[in-house]
This record gives C-alpha cells, sequence and structure tokens, in this order.
C-alpha cells in the first residue's frame, strides 16, 4: 500500500536543489505525482506531491530529508495527504484569465475576491512585475468554473473589475491536454 505526502522547502535558490530533494525521493521508492517549483526574489520554493510505500513513515521521511535541507538551507514542511484528498476523477471547465497592465496595490485580491463570491476556484495562481519607473503586472490564473456559470457573464464582470482597476482583463477556455 502506498501513502501520499506534500512536501515543501523553501531556500536559498542555486544549483541542484531539485536534484537534491528528488534524489531523497527516489532513494525511498517515492513517485513525484504533482508539483510547483519556482524561484521568487531569489529565493526557490518548492512544493510537491508524492506516493511513497506504506513503509515510509513521516519520521523516516524527515530523517531522509534532514541532511539535504540543513546543507541547502531549505526549510522544509511535511504534510501527510488523507485519502480523501485525491485527485477527482470529474472534468471541471478548466479556463484561464490574464490580468496585465501598471502594478498597484490590491490587483490580486480584488480579481480572488471576485472569483471567491462566484464560487470559482483556482487551481494555479503566477504574477510577474517588471521593473523601473512604471512597473508592469502580469497575474495569470488557472480556475475551475461551476457548471452553472456562464464564461460570459464572467469575462463581463472581469472587464468591468479590469476597468476600475485599470488593468487589461482577459479569459478563455483552457485547452485539454494530455500528458
Amino acid at each position: 500500500m502506498k501513502r501520499t505526502w506534500i512536501l515543501t522547502a523553501i531556500g536559498r535558490d542555486r544549483p541542484g536543489i531539485v536534484a537534491h530533494v528528488t534524489k531523497v525521493l527516489y532513494a525511498l521508492g517515492g513517485n513525484l505525482e504533482d508539483s510547483a517549483m519556482t524561484r521568487l526574489c531569489g529565493e526557490f520554493a518548492i512544493m510537491l506531491v508524492f506516493s511513497a510505500p506504506g513503509l515510509v513513515t513521516a519520521k523516516r521521511l524527515e530523517r531522509a530529508f534532514r541532511p539535504v535541507a540543513s546543507r541547502l538551507g531549505l526549510a522544509t514542511h511535511l504534510k501527510p495527504l488523507a485519502a480523501t484528498a485525491q485527485r477527482s476523477t470529474t472534468r471541471p471547465r478548466v479556463s484561464l484569465i490574464s490580468v496585465y497592465g501598471a502594478d498597484h496595490p490590491g490587483i490580486v485580491y480584488r480579481v480572488a475576491e471576485l472569483l471567491a463570491r462566484s464560487k470559482i476556484n483556482i487551481t494555479d495562481l503566477s504574477t510577474h512585475r517588471t521593473t523601473g519607473n512604471r512597473p508592469l503586472y502580469h497575474l495569470l490564473l488557472e480556475v475551475e468554473l461551476p457548471n452553472r456559470l456562464d464564461p460570459a457573464r464572467l469575462e463581463r464582470r472581469l472587464k468591468t473589475l479590469g476597468r476600475r482597476l485599470g488593468v487589461t482583463v482577459s479569459l478563455r477556455a483552457a485547452e485539454t491536454t494530455v500528458l
């Protein structure tokens, strides 16, 4: 029987972090199932879901990650995932929202608030900010739309919010991809 875990690790960006962390999983017979890894302001952040043989306990995982975390200066957190946290077999309507314009406080909050009020689940979110005299901001969201929601109505609401925020907003259905 396998168990599923989520691991987060954050530390100063440098070559080899991904190799060292995934080597620990490999050595324990683990399988990387889902992940997001990125550099943010000179720090490297890892979030990954992996399965491991049932005999691999939290104590064993923590002991295995400790030398890597110490050597690379990583702050780590390990959490077992409940069986109910496994992926759903239903296919939601996935859409992409792009927000682009002059940077100012509140863009992410206001967009996320509108989506939350509409019961729209954010499954992925990334932001990028340019530097310079007039920084530009780009927010990209992947969302799951409830079946009852009309995408055209949502797009109108997003564009209205975009005008208030002084940014350009677009909504489009995500293309289905097979991994």
